[in-house]
C-alpha cells in the first residue's frame, strides 16, 4: 500500500503537496495519507526515501522536503516538478499543467510569506474569497448540501479568523516596541499566533510572540528585510541549554515553539531578556 507522510498540523503547503501527489501521480491516486512530527533538531528522518512506496513530503529533509534550503522553494512545487518529471511520458493536458502551475506559484508565495506583500493583504476582504470556492465546488458538481456544508464549515473558519484579527491588533496596541539593528520591532505576549503576521503586516521588521500560557517564544522578521537570526539563535542556545530552539535556513524565523512539533521545550528566558539580545 502506498503511503505519503506529512507533518502534523499540516498547512496549506502541506495539504496542496499532498493534493498534487494524488492527484496527478499514476498509481497514488488510493495512497493512504499518515501524519508525523517534525524533527526538533532538523535531522533527517531515517528512511527517508529509502521505501518508493512511501513519500515523505513537506517534512523528513528528504526530496520533498524544503526546510534544508533557504531557495524560494515549497513542497507543493517540489511534489509539481516531480510529478512532471515522473509523467514526462504521459504529460498532463496543457489546460491542467497551466493551471497547476499558477496554483503551485500562489501556494509557494504563501509559503514564503511572500503574501505579505499582497495588494489586500491587511483588508478584511482578503480573508473572504469564500465564493471563489463556492462556485468551484458548484462546478465539481457537488451537492446542494455538500455545498451548504463547505459553506457553514469555511465561514466559522473564516469568523475564527477575523475575531483572532482584531484581537491581533489589540494585542499589539499593548506591544512592547523596539529598535534593532534591522530595523523596529514589537514584542507581545499573547496565545494568538495571528499577532506575527498583523505586525509583519504593519511593517514592524521583527515580531516576537511570547506564548502567556506556555511561555514559549516565536520569532518572525519579514522576507524582505536584512534580518539574519543566526546569532540571535546562538545567544539564546548559551543563554538557556535546557530549551529547543529551531532557526528557519533562511534566518528570519526562529522558533521555540512549533505546531509541527508540540514536543519543543519552551525557554526559562523573559520577555525583556528576549528584547535585550534582539536589540544588541
Amino acid at each position: 500500500m502506498k503511503k505519503i507522510i506529512t507533518h502534523i498540523n499540516p498547512d496549506l503547503d502541506a495539504i496542496a503537496a499532498v493534493w498534487v501527489i494524488k492527484r496527478f501521480l499514476p498509481g497514488w491516486e488510493e495512497a493512504e495519507v499518515d501524519f508525523v512530527e517534525a524533527t526538533v533538531d532538523g535531522a533527517e528522518i531515517p528512511g527517508v526515501d529509502s521505501d518508493p512506496e512511501i513519500l515523505y513530503v513537506d517534512v523528513g529533509r528528504g526530496k520533498l522536503d524544503h526546510h534544508q534550503t533557504n531557495n524560494y522553494l515549497s513542497a507543493t512545487k517540489l511534489c509539481w516538478d516531480y510529478v512532471l518529471e515522473q509523467r514526462r511520458h504521459q504529460p498532463l493536458k496543457e489546460i491542467e499543467e497551466k493551471a497547476g502551475e499558477k496554483l503551485v506559484e500562489v501556494v509557494t508565495e504563501v509559503d514564503n510569506a511572500q503574501d505579505l506583500n499582497w495588494e489586500e493583504v491587511g483588508e478584511d476582504r482578503y480573508y473572504f474569497y469564500l465564493h471563489i470556492l463556492i462556485d468551484g465546488l458548484r462546478g465539481l458538481e457537488e451537492t446542494d448540501g455538500e455545498v451548504m456544508e463547505f459553506g457553514f464549515r469555511a465561514l466559522e473558519a473564516t469568523f475564527l479568523t477575523l475575531k483572532n484579527k482584531i484581537r491581533a491588533e489589540e494585542d499589539l496596541k499593548n506591544g512592547i516596541k523596539f529598535q534593532t539593528r534591522w530595523g523596529k520591532g514589537i514584542a507581545v505576549e499573547s496565545a494568538n499566533k495571528r499577532v506575527l503576521w498583523e505586525g509583519e503586516i504593519k511593517g514592524y521588521v521583527l515580531v516576537v510572540k511570547k506564548d502567556s500560557k506556555s511561555g514559549a517564544i516565536q520569532i518572525y522578521s519579514r522576507p524582505d528585510s536584512p534580518v539574519d537570526l543566526t546569532s540571535v539563535f546562538e545567544n539564546f542556545k548559551k543563554l538557556d541549554p535546557d530549551s529547543d530552539w529551531f532557526l528557519h535556513a533562511s534566518g528570519k524565523l526562529l522558533l521555540n515553539e512549533s505546531s509541527v512539533n508540540p514536543n519543543m521545550r519552551p525557554t526559562k528566558l523573559t520577555l525583556a531578556q528576549i528584547i535585550e539580545v534582539l536589540k544588541s
